[in-house]
């Protein structure tokens, strides 16, 4: 029944992309999610709905271009964090990266390999290396800034140390945009950086293969089904569960699904267990111990 729903609303998607490109509306202002590692968004950057060698004409005028018809100004997609442009001297930057400089200047795609989503389109890879960095060689997305940053000039920041009475409110907005708060009728004020997916927050500085194995649904296409909106059974086991423990198992505000917080704490600070979590020792900072029979029958 899941699949039938999903392919129903991907036949729907394809339909109104259709619909709203006849109708002279861009499939970049039109598409509700983020077009990267999505087979069926192609047009958001390219003229042809299946660009192949030799064919693969962008809507923009160039790859640059392209990246900030929604990265830069009005576009409505996060802005880089790397300013773009500007003229480098090749000793500084990495062997990997000075082929892809245009006229001497650092652009999107000397970090970003704009084609490596295309080449890999599967979820997996996107766990991999979410931002398609170019030349990519460590699992830490930090180290790859290495490449042509000094080390030894930048101090590794960690969000999540720090204590329970004394959080870490400098590196709140790592993810926030905002340092959280709590008004005077309870409720917390907070917002994220992420604008499309709460998981981008984990993924920029973890590499997160599809887990855990034992409930991942892999498809022929390679897909990862796990991170979904739960199904009423589901949900209905996680409030029970609640109840239960005390222990908030919470959805991604921005969609209702499962993301990686619903699972870990990421504001565990004592190392091991403590605030939000059953009790101290806890791996990867999960909320509770059998984390799996909080949505799940044995």
């Amino acid at each position: 029944m899941i699949a039938m729903e999903r392919n129903m609303s991907t036949r729907i998607t394809k339909w109104l992309m259709i619909m709203l490109l006849a109708a002279g509306v861009s499939v970049a202002a039109a598409a509700v999610d983020d077009p990267h590692w999505n087979k069926g968004t192609c047009r958001a950057c390219h003229l042809d709905a299946k660009p192949v060698a030799g064919n693969i004409v962008l809507r923009e005028t160039d790859a640059e271009a392209q990246c900030a018809a929604c990265h830069a100004g009005s576009g409505g997609a996060r802005k880089c964090r790397h300013l773009s442009g500007f003229p480098v001297d090749l000793q500084d930057i990495g062997t990997e990266f000075q082929a892809s400089l245009k006229d001497g200047r650092l652009v999107c795609s000397t970090c970003h390999d704009i084609t490596y989503q295309c080449m890999h389109p599967t979820k997996p890879y996107s766990f991999m290396n979410p931002g398609f960095l170019r030349a990519r060689k460590s699992p830490a997305t930090g180290e790859h800034c290495f490449q042509c940053h000094d080390k030894a000039g930048y101090e590794k920041l960690n969000p999540h140390t720090g204590s329970v009475a004394d959080p870490p409110a400098p590196t709140c907005q790592l993810c926030h945009t905002i340092i959280p708060e709590t008004s005077a009728t309870g409720r917390v004020i907070v917002d994220f950086n992420m604008e499309h997916d709460l998981n981008d927050a984990c993924r920029g500085c973890h590499v997160v293969a599809p887990h855990p194995q034992s409930m991942t649904s892999m498809n022929s296409a390679g897909s990862w089904d796990h991170l979904v909106a739960p199904s009423a059974e589901v949900l209905q086991s996680m409030r029970e569960s609640e109840a239960e423990t005390g222990v908030i198992l919470p959805l991604s505000p921005l969609n209702g699904e499962v993301f990686c917080a619903t699972c870990h704490n990421p504001h565990d600070f004592k190392v091991g267990g403590g605030h939000g979590s059953e009790g101290p020792g806890m791996k990867n900072r999960l909320r509770m111990n059998e984390i799996c029979q909080a949505c799940h029958d044995k």
